[in-house]
């Protein structure tokens, strides 16, 4: 009779270390997808905007080349180098490190939804099935 006592305390122990362990992932997860929101995702688009910076430079670049080969007699292939230089230099300022914030602090309102939303919905989806599968367990009466 002692082994049953024991398997039965063993099992209940394991039940709420489980329970703690699904809470302390889910809170570590909770606090990298914020992370991920607040820090990765601004980052991520100063990266994508500085690199359409230098690809749209490289176009217009061309394109500057090809119109002083073709006309070189127009108004506007005069300072077309100095004008894509000057966008370039305009744009990479607006993707640098200094305006790392501007998404964050221009969206916040959205930011602070894509924080907190998903995972309060998956927080609350793991409870409903929790609660459905303690419905389907049997009873201890």
């Amino acid at each position: 009779m002692a082994s049953v006592d024991v398997h039965r305390s063993l099992v209940s122990v394991m039940a709420l270390n489980l329970k703690r362990g699904f809470n302390r992932i889910f809170w570590s997860l909770t606090v990298g997808w914020a992370l991920s929101c607040i820090v990765l995702f601004p980052l991520k688009m100063q990266w994508d905007g500085q690199q359409e910076a230098l690809s749209r430079h490289y176009t217009d670049m061309k394109m500057c080349q090809q119109l002083m080969v073709e006309r070189p007699e127009w108004d506007m292939t005069k300072n077309c180098f100095e004008r894509i230089d000057e966008n370039e230099k305009n744009t990479m300022a607006l993707y640098s490190f200094k305006n790392f914030w501007v998404w964050d602090v221009g969206f916040w309102r959205f930011e602070i939804l894509a924080v907190i939303l998903p995972p309060l919905f998956l927080y609350g989806l793991a409870a409903l099935f929790r609660w459905v599968g303690t419905g389907f367990a049997a009873s201890s009466k």
